[in-house]
Protein backbone atom coordinates (compact mmCIF):
# COMPACT_ATOMS: atom_id res chain seq x y z
CA UNK A 1 0.00 0.00 0.00
CA UNK A 2 1.20 3.06 -0.84
CA UNK A 3 0.65 6.51 0.96
CA UNK A 4 0.67 9.83 -1.05
CA UNK A 5 1.18 13.04 1.60
CA UNK A 6 -0.58 14.44 -1.02
CA UNK A 7 -3.32 12.58 -2.50
CA UNK A 8 -4.83 15.62 -4.96
CA UNK A 9 -1.68 18.14 -4.63
CA UNK A 10 -0.52 18.98 -8.22
CA UNK A 11 3.22 19.24 -8.29
CA UNK A 12 4.36 22.09 -6.41
CA UNK A 13 7.78 24.02 -7.68
CA UNK A 14 10.70 22.90 -6.17
CA UNK A 15 13.83 25.32 -6.08
CA UNK A 16 16.99 23.55 -6.88
CA UNK A 17 20.04 23.58 -5.02
CA UNK A 18 22.50 24.30 -7.67
CA UNK A 19 20.94 27.26 -9.64
CA UNK A 20 18.10 28.54 -7.46
CA UNK A 21 15.97 27.98 -10.60
CA UNK A 22 12.09 27.29 -9.79
CA UNK A 23 11.13 23.34 -11.49
CA UNK A 24 7.78 21.34 -11.34
CA UNK A 25 8.57 18.63 -13.95
CA UNK A 26 8.25 15.64 -12.43
CA UNK A 27 11.25 13.15 -13.36
CA UNK A 28 10.50 10.31 -11.80
CA UNK A 29 8.59 8.64 -8.56
CA UNK A 30 10.81 6.53 -6.14
CA UNK A 31 9.07 4.08 -3.41
CA UNK A 32 10.73 4.70 0.13
CA UNK A 33 10.27 2.16 2.44
CA UNK A 34 9.68 3.50 5.79
CA UNK A 35 9.77 2.31 9.32
CA UNK A 36 6.92 4.21 11.55
CA UNK A 37 5.69 3.76 14.93
CA UNK A 38 4.68 0.49 16.32
CA UNK A 39 0.53 0.08 15.54
CA UNK A 40 -1.27 -1.67 18.10
CA UNK A 41 2.08 -3.39 18.99
CA UNK A 42 2.97 -4.29 16.04
CA UNK A 43 5.74 -2.81 13.58
CA UNK A 44 4.67 -0.71 11.00
CA UNK A 45 6.05 0.47 7.76
CA UNK A 46 4.81 3.44 5.04
CA UNK A 47 5.50 2.84 1.44
CA UNK A 48 6.24 6.58 0.63
CA UNK A 49 5.66 7.45 -3.01
CA UNK A 50 8.54 10.23 -3.34
CA UNK A 51 8.48 12.58 -6.09
CA UNK A 52 11.85 13.76 -7.86
CA UNK A 53 11.64 16.73 -9.75
CA UNK A 54 14.46 17.54 -13.07
CA UNK A 55 16.13 20.82 -13.23
CA UNK A 56 16.52 22.80 -16.52
CA UNK A 57 20.58 22.08 -15.67
CA UNK A 58 20.19 18.46 -14.83
CA UNK A 59 19.71 18.22 -11.57
CA UNK A 60 16.93 16.06 -9.98
CA UNK A 61 15.74 17.52 -6.75
CA UNK A 62 13.39 15.44 -4.51
CA UNK A 63 10.41 16.95 -2.86
CA UNK A 64 10.18 17.82 0.77
CA UNK A 65 7.95 16.10 2.59
CA UNK A 66 6.83 16.05 6.60
CA UNK A 67 7.51 12.20 6.83
CA UNK A 68 10.73 11.54 6.11
CA UNK A 69 14.42 13.25 6.54
CA UNK A 70 16.45 13.07 3.65
CA UNK A 71 19.00 9.90 3.68
CA UNK A 72 16.98 8.54 6.30
CA UNK A 73 15.23 4.84 7.11
CA UNK A 74 12.78 6.26 10.22
CA UNK A 75 10.44 8.65 9.93
CA UNK A 76 10.32 11.86 12.11
CA UNK A 77 7.51 11.26 14.79
CA UNK A 78 9.89 7.48 14.99
CA UNK A 79 12.79 9.55 15.78
CA UNK A 80 10.89 11.86 18.07
CA UNK A 81 9.72 8.47 19.92
CA UNK A 82 13.03 7.30 20.35
CA UNK A 83 14.54 10.07 21.61
CA UNK A 84 12.42 10.55 24.40
CA UNK A 85 12.53 6.91 25.61
CA UNK A 86 16.26 7.15 24.95
CA UNK A 87 16.10 10.07 27.67
CA UNK A 88 13.98 8.44 30.31
CA UNK A 89 14.30 4.86 29.33
CA UNK A 90 16.57 2.05 31.09
CA UNK A 91 19.20 1.73 29.23
CA UNK A 92 20.12 1.28 25.22
CA UNK A 93 19.57 -2.02 24.93
CA UNK A 94 16.15 -2.31 26.23
CA UNK A 95 15.31 0.75 24.44
CA UNK A 96 16.42 -0.38 20.98
CA UNK A 97 15.09 -3.54 21.73
CA UNK A 98 11.10 -2.30 21.89
CA UNK A 99 11.66 -0.07 18.68
CA UNK A 100 13.24 -2.81 17.01
CA UNK A 101 16.55 -1.24 15.80
CA UNK A 102 20.17 -2.49 16.94
CA UNK A 103 21.68 -0.34 20.12
CA UNK A 104 24.31 0.99 17.94
CA UNK A 105 21.44 3.38 16.73
CA UNK A 106 20.20 3.97 20.32
CA UNK A 107 23.45 5.35 20.93
CA UNK A 108 23.62 7.25 18.06
CA UNK A 109 20.52 8.83 17.97
CA UNK A 110 21.09 9.78 21.66
CA UNK A 111 24.73 10.95 20.84
CA UNK A 112 22.74 13.36 18.30
CA UNK A 113 20.52 14.54 21.11
CA UNK A 114 22.73 15.57 23.79
CA UNK A 115 25.59 17.08 21.47
CA UNK A 116 22.99 20.54 21.26
CA UNK A 117 23.54 20.09 25.55
CA UNK A 118 27.27 20.11 25.61
CA UNK A 119 29.41 22.45 25.74
CA UNK A 120 33.36 22.25 25.70
CA UNK A 121 35.20 22.80 28.74
CA UNK A 122 38.10 25.39 28.21
CA UNK A 123 39.87 25.10 31.62
CA UNK A 124 38.62 22.62 34.79
CA UNK A 125 38.51 24.03 38.33
CA UNK A 126 41.12 23.76 40.82
CA UNK A 127 39.23 21.16 42.69
CA UNK A 128 37.29 19.09 41.15
CA UNK A 129 35.19 16.78 44.15
CA UNK A 130 36.01 14.74 46.73
CA UNK A 131 34.08 11.80 47.90
CA UNK A 132 34.86 10.00 50.63
CA UNK A 133 32.21 6.91 52.44
CA UNK A 134 32.77 5.10 55.87
CA UNK A 135 30.53 2.53 56.70
CA UNK A 136 30.21 -0.28 58.61
CA UNK A 137 28.34 -3.33 57.52
CA UNK A 138 28.01 -6.93 59.26
CA UNK A 139 30.66 -8.12 56.45
CA UNK A 140 33.33 -5.72 57.85
CA UNK A 141 34.63 -2.31 57.67
CA UNK A 142 34.75 -0.24 54.24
Amino acid sequence: MCVSLRPDAEEIPHVCPSCKTKTSRVHDYRRQKVQHLKLFERLTYVFYRKRRYVCPCGKKVAEQNPLVDRYQRHSKEWNQALGFRLIHGKNFKDTALQFHTSPNTAVRRFDHISATHLKEVEELPRVIAIDEYKGDTDQGKY
